[in-house]
């Protein structure tokens, strides 16, 4: 590890320029610092210190952001600016990751990030001016590179700030219930190319650009594990490889933090958003630090991916959507990083899970994730054989109340359409309206009697179906939502699942976690279809991998049958506060 040779060359005046010289008052800020790296790759950051009245001398507690957008932006997409941090007694870096903005080597999605991680976190303790004690912080790919570099254990590093991220890739970033999240992955793959693409001057540049600005020109084609130019030799083969694997062993395995948590000994002040693409890889992420280190702290919002705010798929959700998360950093990395020996437990208002209730628009707090207070109601889906669409017969609620199956045509040609939800890319997401979406009848939709009094549902919701298809293979989707007395139909949560669903199989849709208020009046409606284009891939109904459909023809049709008698109890599992009850 070197020390620190002088900036790099333009990197630091180009910078420097740009900034008026008042802009960062209170900050000395030193551009273009390089770390060279055992292998010999120089890594470029910038570092922002205490500086003027009432600064000190220091040393200060240092704030490390690896991230591959550009140093510059730093994520003030959703964070105050480093110098922010820098006036309250830190010393921010802020670097590009390899082969990303002035930074040397050759860029792969999170496969160097242990190593360079660890050997960064090494030599910015040891910068001029740190106290040799490191916090990270940062979202989506930043949290990343914090959980990764903690994984090289290096011993300067104190805590991390891992929001909106995910610990197991496949199952919480790239693949829903085996289902790729296709047009997340694909936006994602073509942003991140782009930037390959610039550097090592491809043709594809102005391509990925387009598909970057427009992901439903690519969602549709066919086969999508061979879409270009996403799968080009000429550029890193992460992209391809998202979409060649569809099954977590092999390729996955490397990047499945889950089954490394032992290691991960930190204090870690976790963040999801209720309608984040990585809702459920942060929640797993911290439940499995919970039951195996103390100090772990999830605010769990009622976010987007970004922006941050209260404003969700067209829903309000008022000023208290909105804490004040930079202070409530500050706070945090000041309580691990100032003293040498570190505190035994986290700040008193740091600790546990405080989450968002929708409809609520109000925070609650809960020993861990789910409350522990919340209780399972099990209850059953029922019909008098026609649920289709939400002008149908379809019921759930308590007691076992049966009848005959349901049947609705799953045509991977006419996918159902999912706007709103927790994923990003060209169909929207947030707490949009379904209700124009569950008009169709390939798909079934299930309404609980409306609610005589307010109840609030908060933890993982699930769903058991007993279904028997036409096809050897295929998918059900499982979407729950809220729905208001002038019928508006709130999206909350969602699951998927692919089966071998023959002669009445059981099949268990974990949902991802929520937390809202129905309201007296409201009713809960779940819907059950076999498809959620774009935000899912379309399952073929055969044995092949969606991802290797190479045209239309060798889509297949399907009868889907979803059983609710007395042998076969399809039903949800819903955890309540409070057991709820229902109007007559």
């Amino acid at each position: 590890m070197s020390a620190i040779p002088p900036s790099t060359p333009g990197v630091a005046s180009a910078l420097a320029v740009a900034l008026p010289p008042d802009a960062l008052s209170g900050v000395a800020l030193e551009c273009g610092a390089v770390l060279t790296l055992e292998d010999g790759t120089r890594l470029v950051s910038d570092i922002y210190r205490p500086a003027g009245d009432g600064a000190g001398a220091g040393p200060w507690p240092v704030l490390l952001m690896r991230q591959p957008y550009g140093r510059d932006i730093a994520s003030t997409v959703v964070y105050a600016h480093p110098s922010w941090f820098a006036r309250r007694g830190f010393m921010v870096v802020v670097q590009d990751v390899r082969g990303r903005g002035d930074s040397d080597g050759d860029f792969y999605c999170f496969r160097h990030e242990i190593d360079d991680g660890r050997q960064t976190v090494r030599w910015a303790a040891s910068l001029p001016g740190a106290n040799g004690r490191v916090g990270m912080y940062g979202f989506s790919y930043q949290g990343s590179t914090q959980l990764l570099a903690a994984l090289g254990r290096p011993p300067e590093l104190r805590a991390l700030a891992p929001h909106m991220t995910a610990f197991d890739l496949y199952s919480g970033w790239f693949y829903r219930g085996g289902l790729l999240q296709l047009s997340t992955t694909l936006s994602w793959a073509s942003q991140m190319l782009r930037e390959d693409s610039r550097r090592r001057a491809c043709a594809s540049e102005a391509e990925l650009d387009a598909n970057f600005q427009n992901t439903g020109r690519l969602t549709g084609l066919l086969p999508t594990r061979d879409i270009r130019p996403l799968v080009n030799s000429d550029l890193p083969s992460y992209g391809a490889d998202w979409l060649r694997n569809p099954t977590p062993d092999g390729y996955w395995r490397e990047f499945d933090l889950l089954a490394r948590v032992a290691e991960l000994g930190l204090p870690m002040f976790h963040l999801s958003g209720w309608y984040d693409l990585y809702l459920r890889g942060s929640v797993d992420g911290y439940r499995a630090m919970s039951a195996a280190h103390p100090n772990q702290f999830l605010l769990a919002t009622p976010w987007v991916h970004l922006p941050w705010g209260n404003l969700t798929g067209g829903a309000d959700l008022g000023p208290a959507a909105v804490p004040a998360v930079d202070e409530m950093m500050a706070e945090w990395f000041h309580h691990w990083l100032d003293r040498d020996t570190p505190p035994s437990a986290a700040p008193a208002g740091l600790t546990g899970c405080r989450y968002f209730v929708l409809g609520e628009n109000a925070w609650r707090h809960a020993a861990t994730w789910p409350p522990p207070e919340a209780v399972a109601q099990t209850w059953y889906l029922s019909s008098a054989g026609r649920a289709n669409s939400r002008f149908g017969d379809g019921k759930f609620g308590p007691g076992e109340a049966f009848g005959p199956d349901d049947l609705f045509n799953y045509d991977p040609e006419v996918p159902v359409a999912a706007p709103g939800g927790n994923q990003g890319g060209h169909a929207g997401f947030g707490a949009h309206d379904l209700a124009a979406q569950q008009q169709g009848i390939n798909l079934l939709v299930y309404d609980t009697p409306p609610f005589a009094q307010a109840a609030v549902l908060a933890g993982d919701p699930a769903c058991v179906l007993h279904v028997t298809s036409s096809a050897p293979e295929t998918s059900f989707v499982v979407r729950l939502s809220r729905v208001t007395r002038e019928g508006r139909a709130i999206f909350l949560t969602l699951g998927a699942a692919q089966t071998r669903a023959q002669a009445g199989a059981e099949v268990r849709i974990a949902l991802d976690p929520t937390a809202t208020r129905i309201e007296a009046g409201e009713r809960l409606r779940l819907d059950v279809a076999s498809s959620a284009f774009p935000l899912l891939i379309r399952h073929p109904n055969t044995e092949a991998d969606p991802a290797s459909v190479a045209r239309a023809a060798e889509f297949r049709r399907a009868l889907q049958v979803v059983h609710h008698d007395s042998a076969r109890p399809s039903r949800a599992e819903l955890p309540f506060l409070s057991t709820p009850s229902f109007a007559a």
